[in-house]
């Protein structure tokens, strides 16, 4: 095989040698830029790229150790740094460490390495295997290896084998008392299986490159480093389904960045499209990139290639993902989307919040006449997991029981309701922001719901994204504290935007801060706009949740706002309790909706007006009992007839768990006969007509069929009371 040499100037002052085909390292050397290598005779200047025939690695999702001596933990064992190292307690045989591949993986070899300093030493270790972590199999029988000075690697292959977790045993160390391993690496024969480019896929999992380098991520595992103008990375057979259209890729940078250009099959071949990556503030200081790409499908080589003029490195790259082209109007215009709480909790549901959540008011059970926080009372049949309360039994003679948004279960069975009934998808409501990422069980309760969101919206095909209610925030400091929590926490722990359930717009990962422009919601015109154009600086469709008089700047909205409205991809006027009755619909139409509808066109702004069943807070605040009465139906039938008439295609209901203030239309008590015998409720016969507890989302499910255009435009609503 021929060597084709590349000089390789790095930010850091390395020459890195590399091999023709695989792009294999073979050393790197300290030099000066005036140093340098002669390419064989008649060398590509860059390298072949074919199909890789050597053992592929397998990126660790995780990390775990069954102990560890003072600094030394096991995440220094997949740190991409073999100077580091993880070492476990002394004299405690046996020491285990476990890799977590992220899913089962085909694996026939085991990499471990040592400090490449140290002296030579034996250890004794075993290696073995699980799909489920509780259930392991022997790999390699308990043997002593010998890691000897200056390359300090030992190699284990043995036969193909399936595993996600993969687990060293030890129980021997000639060097020190406790098992050592500065690089845990699990490799899998090379494949010419077609990957999915619609999964997102780890930089570092290249099958070829040049230029680069491999370093330890902030945010796990490797990232794609080194990075300058002509240096690309490439991935064989990727399979690109029907169709993709949107490139998403995960980047830092301390310099002025670059561009990824998007090319298939070879360094030269189609470009699929150009994505711009800006500076970030800091090589570990990462940020998604969501850009437009030409529909590629079919199987391809995939060729990142990096283009800049910046010295001393472009960016980094940590991961990208391709995306099928969304269907036309995306996942937010053109459809109905309905508001998430999950803020409700019970003693005893095991969450950081120990206690009772928005059923009660002060955290303790809920009490008859003294304790009591919401107005609709849940109809309760098809939870798995209830929580005794101190309420008399139902009228039926059940015990008084409610749910917790804290179980996986009662998330799941809402979101298997919108699967059922017809519901595009849910904005989760996120209270709350901070600069700083101290625990308490608030957030950590909030966070937790919100994973178990994702999952449930993933299990059952709906769509979900983050609306930030910025009531209550401090004023000094909310919108920092906004960007720190996007950041920190929706995309870098929880990577809510990364699931293929999080909504998207025009090729635009979603988000909605709701209280833009309130006259009792903190923030200023600058404040905001400077929000705004932060999410819209990296590639984020903005859905403003503002006041029901935004486009006059008046009652309930601030004056001076309107370039700030303006500035949106789309707003979504808030009209919970502002009008009652149909005659307050019609009002509506022609004193808001018209109007509002007809501004949002001229400037190109997508409409997103919030209808809602009805609403009632006796319980909550002491207000009338019924004060705006659903009307069977009618209510909320005539607001979508009214905005359908006007042209208008996007719809958000507030709310579908809003037990609260009573505007809640998941299932609730149909009569006296569902709620307790000691204690005031609403219940769904509260207007004369009997309807069933799941009348509010078949409602909901036909609204959405309305708007969709695949229901005629008629007064009466067409679902049936039972």
């Amino acid at each position: 095989m021929a060597l084709n040499f590349k000089r390789t100037m790095g930010s850091r002052g390395l020459l890195l040698l590399r091999m023709g085909v695989g792009g294999l390292l073979l050393g790197a050397l300290a030099c000066a830029p005036e140093d340098g290598l002669t390419p064989a005779p008649g060398a590509d200047p860059f390298l072949d790229v074919r199909e890789s025939q050597h053992p592929l690695k397998l990126n660790a999702q995780g990390i775990t150790a069954g102990s560890y001596t003072q600094v030394y933990v096991a995440t220094n064992a997949i740190d991409g740094s073999q100077a580091t190292y993880w070492e476990g307690a002394a004299n405690a045989y046996p020491n285990w460490l476990r890799v977590d591949l992220g899913s089962a993986n085909s694996i026939n070899q085991v990499v471990l390495k040592l400090p490449t300093t140290w002296g030579a030493r034996t250890q004794t270790l075993s290696v073995l295997k699980s799909t489920d972590d509780i259930t392991y199999t022997q790999v390699l029988a308990p043997a002593t290896y010998t890691f000897s000075p200056s390359a300090n690697t030992v190699t284990l292959s043995f036969t193909e084998t399936s595993a996600r977790y993969v687990k060293l045993n030890f129980t021997a160390n000639s060097g020190a008392t406790g098992g050592q391993v500065s690089e845990f690496e699990v490799y899998g024969p090379g494949s010419t299986t077609p990957r999915s480019a619609l999964t997102q896929l780890a930089a570092s999992s290249h099958d070829s490159q040049t230029g680069t380098q491999l370093e330890a991520c902030s945010e796990g595992g490797q990232n794609v480093a080194y990075i300058d103008n002509d240096d690309f990375i490439a991935f064989n057979n990727l399979d690109f389904g029907g169709g993709a259209t949107v490139f998403d890729v995960r980047v830092a940078s301390a310099g002025a960045g670059g561009n990824i250009e998007v090319r298939l099959d070879s360094l030269t071949g189609a470009l699929a499209g150009t994505c711009p990556v800006p500076s970030t503030g800091g090589w570990q200081t990462w940020l998604t990139k969501s850009c437009t790409v030409s529909n590629v499908s079919g199987v391809h080589t995939l060729f990142l290639k990096f283009t800049g003029s910046g010295t001393g490195g472009l960016f980094n790259l940590s991961w990208f993902k391709f995306s099928a082209a969304a269907p036309s109007g995306g996942d937010v215009v053109g459809k109905l989307i309905v508001g998430y709480q999950g803020w409700f909790n019970a003693s005893g549901d095991g969450s950081p919040n120990n206690g009772w959540v928005h059923w009660s008011k002060n955290s303790s059970a809920p009490t008859a006449n003294s304790n009591v926080n919401f107005e609709l009372y849940p109809d309760l049949r098809e939870y798995t997991k209830l929580y005794q309360t101190n309420l008399a039994n139902l009228g039926n003679g059940q015990a008084a029981r409610l749910f917790s948004s804290y179980d996986p279960e009662t998330v799941n069975k809402h979101f298997e309701w919108m699967q059922t009934y017809n519901i595009d998808g849910a904005a989760l409501q996120r209270f709350g922001a901070d600069e700083s990422d101290t625990p308490n069980g608030w957030k950590t309760n909030r966070d937790s719901v919100a994973v178990k969101v994702k999952n449930a919206a993933e299990t059952y095909g709906r769509k979900f994204y983050v609306m930030y209610d910025i009531t209550g925030m401090n004023p000094g400091n909310w919108v920092n504290a906004v960007k720190h929590d996007w950041t920190a926490n929706i995309v870098n722990t929880m990577h809510l935007t990364s699931s293929t359930a999080y909504a998207r717009q025009d090729g635009k990962i979603v988000v909605c801060i709701w209280g833009i422009g309130f006259t009792d919601r903190p923030g200023t015109a600058a404040e905001a706009a400077d929000l705004i154009n932060w999410f819209k600086g990296q590639g984020i469709y903005v859905i403003g949740g503002v006041p029901t008089y935004w486009r006059t700047g008046t009652n309930d909205s601030r004056a001076g706002f309107e370039n700030v409205y303006r500035s949106l991809d789309m707003l979504s006027p808030w009209f919970v309790g502002r009008f009652g009755g149909l005659d307050g619909a019609d009002s509506y139409k022609t004193n808001q909706w018209q109007p509002d509808l007809a501004y949002t066109q001229q400037y190109g702004i997508a409409y997103q007006p919030v209808i809602w069943p009805g609403f009632a807070w006796a319980n909550l605040n002491g207000g009338p009992r019924n004060q705006i009465p659903r009307l069977h139906g009618d209510f909320m039938w005539r607001q979508a007839y009214a905005l359908k008439s006007l042209g208008s295609t996007t719809t958000y209901v507030a709310m579908f768990d809003e037990y609260d203030e009573g505007t809640a239309i998941a299932k609730g008590a149909e009569n006296s006969s569902m709620v307790p015998t000691n204690q005031y409720f609403l219940t769904l016969d509260a207007d004369g007509v009997a309807v069933s507890s799941d009348f509010y989302l078949r409602l909901v499910g036909d609204i959405n069929r309305l708007f969709k255009g695949q229901l005629p435009l008629s007064t009466n609503h067409p679902t049936s009371h039972q």
